[in-house]
């Protein structure tokens, strides 16, 4: 009976040694699997007091002295235990301790291959989520910040890893909603979308948030909600461009036709009555109407040619004060108050280029200093330089001037300081985008700048 007792005794024993070297094994590792699974392997080697048990890829062929037991799931055998042949009154013991110990080792592989592959998908899913164009941020269960990726810390203006306690709050004191007439926009409801916002800082900045619920996010229990957030300023832009083009063709066609439909009426008039003494002149005012439109008409297709980047250009050498002098000619017939000035340093006085398009060039610029300018005496002066190895030349007015906010947005399409009904001149807002153009296409660049006497400056620069 004690004998009984002391073999139960030492077979619990032995049983509470394994459970304490497989607790260990099946803990939350703080190494790495292979050196927890060898740490372990050596300790039930002791506890069965085996003099070889080795976790191995494949055990050792033509060894009488020892044994192997597999281990192995669904997927496929993962190792071998190579252990030395107990003796026979031990064989069930053995072998019984050692099936738990590949049990519980082939349960540690399969979790570390899971992990990786879990740790895999989520560097995917993160590098994906990081290179895409809109932004994505995910919002807590309290309204903090739990994730955002690039494009919507660049959006939010924030750094990777600083905390918003409250995303809507966020917004809205960064941003101010944009309600349009046919928005679905809800005021009660901020994940109400999609919504625009236009930032509070830069009048051009817009964003549209649309919200969405994720049913699991990794590391969170339950559902969450997220927004995507989309950089829409160049959509603005270009609804904000259809519109002004509604109201150029409408302000400048209809003038020109109107005009045109009354002088052919009084003419109409005039024949009919025989009386023709005010013919000549009406004729005049038709052709100059005519031409006006015209003009119109080759802005539009240069326009089109630029976009299509199919304007020609025939480059030669060109003088500056040629080009210049033709284009006074153009200029003086609509404004002949202009007064220009030039000034040409000799090593600037030749340029490469098309000579009828950089006078239109010059025409605008020169239009443009007479047009929008309410002195008495309206002036331009012109200077070429030749600085580093390009060829500057300025027009300098003293005009109504450009706030710095318009100078970077000038050269834009249909773009206009002043584009209300009411504006005192007119103009298609093509003009500036057209010389842009013009100048891209000859390697040069125009730029403008605030004239420190008043008015503005405008320069443009040719390489030699």
């Amino acid at each position: 009976m004690t004998h009984q007792v002391n073999l139960r005794t030492r077979t619990l024993n032995q049983r509470n040694q394994e459970l304490r070297a497989l607790q260990f094994l099946l803990a939350p590792l703080q190494d790495e699997p292979h050196v927890v699974i060898k740490r372990t392997v050596e300790s039930f080697r002791l506890i069965l007091g085996l003099n070889q048990l080795d976790f191995v890829d494949e055990p050792e062929r033509g060894r009488q002295d020892l044994a192997s037991l597999p281990v192995k799931l669904s997927t496929g055998v993962l190792g071998y235990l190579s252990f030395e042949r107990p003796d026979y009154t031990q064989e069930n013991r053995v072998n019984t301790s050692l099936q738990r110990l590949a049990n519980s080792i082939a349960i540690v592989l399969e979790n570390k291959e899971m992990f990786s592959s879990v740790k895999a998908s989520q560097s995917r899913f993160n590098a994906l989520l990081e290179s895409m164009t809109e932004g994505v941020v995910l919002i807590g269960k309290t309204g903090s910040l739990l994730y955002s990726n690039k494009t919507a810390r660049e959006i939010l203006s924030i750094a990777p890893g600083d905390g918003i306690a409250k995303v809507e709050n966020y917004i809205e004191e960064h941003f101010r909603k944009v309600y349009l007439a046919d928005s679905p926009n809800n005021p009660q409801d901020f994940f109400a979308g999609p919504t625009r916002y236009v930032s509070k800082v830069d009048s051009d900045f817009f964003i549209e948030a649309s919200g969405f619920l994720v049913p699991e996010f990794h590391g969170y229990v339950g559902p969450r909600m997220g927004l995507l957030l989309r950089d829409i300023s160049e959509e603005v832009s270009m609804e904000r461009m259809k519109r002004n083009l509604i109201s150029v063709v409408a302000h400048e066609l209809k003038t020109p036709v109107t005009t045109l439909r009354l002088q052919s009426e009084t003419l109409q008039r005039q024949i009919r009555s025989g009386k023709l003494s005010d013919s000549q002149q009406l004729l005049t005012e038709m052709l100059e109407e005519s031409e006006r439109l015209q003009n119109l008409i080759c802005d539009w297709l240069d326009v089109s040619r630029l976009e299509a980047g199919s304007l020609v250009i025939k480059p030669k050498v060109q003088t500056v004060t040629a080009i210049l002098n033709k284009a006074m000619k153009s200029v003086h017939l609509h404004f002949p108050h202009l007064e220009v000035s030039l000034k040409v340093e000799p090593e600037a006085e030749c340029v490469l280029a098309d000579k009828d398009r950089m006078t239109q060039v010059f025409v605008n610029i020169l239009e443009n200093a007479a047009r929008y300018n309410d002195k008495e005496k309206p002036t331009c002066n012109v200077r070429s330089e030749k600085i580093d190895d390009s060829v500057v030349i300025s027009f300098s007015d003293n005009g109504i001037g450009v706030s710095e906010k318009h100078l970077s947005k000038i050269f834009d399409s249909f773009y206009q300081v002043d584009m209300g009904s009411g504006r005192k001149v007119g103009g298609t807002g093509l003009g500036l985008s057209i010389c842009r153009g013009i100048m891209a296409a000859h390697g040069g660049k125009i730029w403008a700048e605030q004239n420190p006497k008043g008015g503005t400056v405008f320069k443009i620069s040719l390489s030699l």
